[in-house]
């Protein structure tokens, strides 16, 4: 009975590692990549220009744009493909981005908060259970990115990504995040040829 109960807490210790290990803080929702592979392309430009933001702007996009594009060209370099001008591309690269909201747990399915108000004599509530409540109950900004591949002769999809992640602060764009967001969101697309 002892050694049953220690290799069921050994199992659920490992799945336990294993899902916290699989949480990346981002919902990444991939195309299918076939489209690109059989096409051979490995030159890529981008469909837009950078965006240039007025000296006072305000606006994340153009906050962000440097950021998303370097996170890009960084991954498409490391996977063989060559960034050339928009006339000579095979394929282009572009990406539609905008804010969005997640509105967090609802009480009843979050592990600590009870739905139904008690009391329980000569208890107080743990400020763990407040600041969870807080953390969870709230609406929390996410930011949504769907990256698209074209074909540049008969704009034709060939491969698209959308990513949507936690903000940790609205007020600045972290780099970092950006580049690790990214980095996922394009895991999945094949070496060039």
């Amino acid at each position: 009975m002892h050694n049953t109960l220690r290799g069921l807490f050994a199992l659920l210790l490992l799945g336990s590692l294993f899902s916290l290990g699989a949480c990346s803080g981002a919902e990444i929702i991939p195309g299918d990549t076939d489209l690109l592979a059989k096409s051979g392309y490995t030159r890529y430009g981008w469909r837009s220009e950078a965006l240039v933001p007025t000296a006072y702007s305000k606006d994340k996009l153009y906050q962000a744009d440097p950021a998303i594009r370097a996170a890009i060209e960084e991954r498409m370099t490391e996977l063989g493909y060559t960034l050339t001008p928009k006339a000579d591309a095979e394929f282009l690269v572009d990406y539609i981005a905008a804010a969005g909201v997640n509105d967090g747990l609802l009480e009843s399915t979050s592990s600590n908060v009870n739905p139904y108000p008690t009391a329980t004599i000569g208890r107080q509530v743990d400020g763990a259970s407040v600041d969870n409540a807080y953390a969870l109950g709230g609406a929390k900004q996410t930011g949504k990115l769907m990256i698209v591949f074209l074909d540049n002769r008969t704009t034709d999809l060939l491969w698209q990504v959308s990513v949507s992640s936690l903000i940790q602060d609205a007020n600045k764009v972290d780099r970092g995040a950006v580049r690790k967001v990214i980095r996922q969101g394009l895991s999945t697309l094949p070496e060039a040829p």
